[in-house]
């Protein structure tokens, strides 16, 4: 299925159709793509935090996550990008639950797994440590997710061109934003509750953090 990506970027609007047929061949070819992308947001997530630093609001100055911290972080971005599409998969389904064209669990997932592929690749903002080309980056990958989304649904969903359809997309849109502010909530209780949260430092990590005592 990778071979199939780069036309959702140069040619959105015929992609979809090749990546149903695969999909059909190939119920869990999503899965590779899921797996591997994901680690992109967690390892610019780590390289950010550990050792380039992000600007925080309130403060022009860089700050840093010792490197316990940082891995604690990644392993939660690449959590939080695989329980986001599956959230997105059963969804999408159940948004769908109406229509002749219903899509199977795992034709969900390669839906799924497509739309959020932008977001992965936005993700490469996370090692600058500006945080309006942060910022910048997480709006571009998000437009281009919801481009891919309404020119995507009725191709890949066998579904007409029409206001029925868009309002499944709408619908669909809905529940990513729901899925986004979730993910944050829960990011954010087990930033700071359950696990003490991150160890901030005023200097890169050095490789010996974990042999400090």
């Amino acid at each position: 299925m990778f071979q199939l990506l780069p036309k959702l970027f140069t040619s959105p609007r015929s992609a979809w159709l090749p990546i149903r047929e695969h999909a059909e061949q190939h119920p869990w070819g999503f899965l590779p793509v899921l797996l591997v992308l994901s680690v992109i947001p967690a390892i610019c997530a780590y390289i950010g935090t550990a050792h380039v630093g992000w600007e925080l609001f309130g403060s022009e100055d860089p700050t840093y996550l010792n490197q316990g911290s940082a891995l604690y972080l990644a392993c939660m971005v690449y959590l939080g990008f695989l329980c986001g599409v599956s959230i997105m998969a059963l969804m999408t389904r159940w948004v769908l639950f109406r229509t002749p064209g219903r899509p199977t669990l795992l034709l969900a997932y390669t839906f799924a797994t497509c739309l959020s592929v932008p977001l992965m690749l936005a993700s490469i903002g996370a090692v600058i440590p500006v945080r309006m080309m942060l910022l910048l980056f997480a709006v571009l990958g998000t437009l281009y997710s919801i481009i891919l989304l309404f020119r995507g649904l009725p191709v890949f969903m066998h579904l007409k061109r029409n206001d029925e359809t868009r309002f499944y997309g709408a619908c669909i849109l809905a529940v990513g934003f729901l899925v986004f502010l979730t993910n944050g909530f829960i990011f954010m209780e087990l930033w700071w509750q359950p696990l003490s949260g991150g160890e901030y430092i005023s200097e890169p990590a050095e490789s010996d953090d974990f042999s400090q005592p």
